[in-house]
């Protein structure tokens, strides 16, 4: 009897710790679906598990320039589509299309494609 109790607690322990690892947020709660594209220089290219982000100084109709939060795919997703973590650089000048955030005001995006002029590089698809 003993033997199952300690088998039980051990199961019971195991199944919870491993919750936090499925954890995840929902991009569905997080951006809005619409498409929205932007134009403007790399600030900063964070390549990291769980998600990479791009920050990217834009200009709004004004002039005046604001920096954007990019959200983008695993270092095995984008490494699937020959991306490394120097594919980007500070000053890049890039074309961004994706799903804006559901706080416009957050100026955060979802990538979806990135073009970047220079040299015609392009990134297609979809981040989980």
């Amino acid at each position: 009897m003993t033997r199952r109790i300690l088998a039980l607690m051990a199961v019971v322990a195991l199944l919870g710790s491993a919750a936090p690892l499925m954890a995840h947020h929902s991009f569905s709660a997080t951006y809005t679906g619409e498409k929205v594209e932007i134009e403007g220089v790399v600030k900063e290219f964070v390549w990291r598990n769980p998600h990479s982000f791009l920050r990217m100084d834009v200009a709004d109709k004004d002039g005046t320039l604001k920096t954007w939060a990019l959200e983008w795919g695993s270092i095995s997703q984008l490494s699937q589509s020959k991306m490394t973590r120097t594919t980007l650089k500070v000053g890049d000048k890039i074309v961004v299309t994706g799903e804006q955030g559901r706080d416009p005001s957050s100026l955060r995006l979802l990538i979806q494609s990135v073009r970047r002029p220079s040299d015609g590089w392009t990134w297609n698809g979809r981040v989980d």
